[in-house]
């Protein structure tokens, strides 16, 4: 939960619930961002070492969505999974859209304009500057310019060596023959030949 909105904490200290704006979620990254800075250095080889962790967190901060629907208490909202309704999908503004993206392109792309920035009205104003912008654009049509993890998932990996190979416990399962490879590939580009055709965003959200 913690990733998702960091400020769950505060709000626990609080005893009550903060809804915040777009703007004040940006700040609350931005100090992420400046931690970071602190902690590795306001230098190329500082951001270098932040890059291992500031577009990660974009992947958690993303799914961040507010919804009042108290109708089902048996089932707490993390657990629960929905798509934003169409009314107010098309009310979203370039920068909702942006800042709620799953695409890996879009979190490199978010946490540069963010270490970029010197305020963070700055930073409100380079995000909607992206969010606006032809790569970004390029992302909501294309998605991630290399699918990594879908690759790391279809690919039939090497075999461990060393004592690594032998593992107490572990059953790696049936390895995927090439034709099955294929097949799962050609799948997966027909569902997202699908959603685009349809005027969705790949991948979805």
């Amino acid at each position: 939960g913690a990733l998702i909105k960091p400020w769950l904490f505060q709000e626990f200290n609080d005893n009550e619930t903060w809804l915040p704006s777009i703007q004040e979620r940006i700040g609350v990254y931005r100090a992420l961002t400046l931690y970071m800075k602190d902690h590795f250095g306001n230098d190329e080889m500082g951001r270098t070492k932040s890059w291992n962790f500031l577009p990660w967190h974009f992947d958690f901060f993303n799914r961040y969505y507010y919804t009042n629907d108290d109708s089902d208490t048996t089932t707490p909202l993390i657990q629960s999974r929905w798509d934003i309704p169409d009314d107010e999908l098309s009310t979203l503004s370039s920068l909702d859209k942006l800042m709620m993206n799953r695409c890996d392109d879009a979190h490199n792309l978010i946490a540069a304009a963010l270490w970029e920035s010197d305020s963070d009205d700055d930073a409100v104003r380079k995000l909607t500057s992206v969010a606006e912008g032809h790569e970004f654009q390029q992302i909501l049509v294309e998605g991630n310019n290399e699918e990594k993890e879908e690759d790391q998932v279809l690919t039939n990996l090497p075999e461990a060596k060393g004592r690594w190979a032998k593992r107490r416990g572990r059953n790696p399962g049936p390895k995927r023959t090439e034709e099955e490879i294929a097949a799962i590939r050609a799948q997966r580009a027909a569902k997202k030949s699908n959603i685009l055709a349809e005027g969705g965003v790949w991948p979805p959200n």
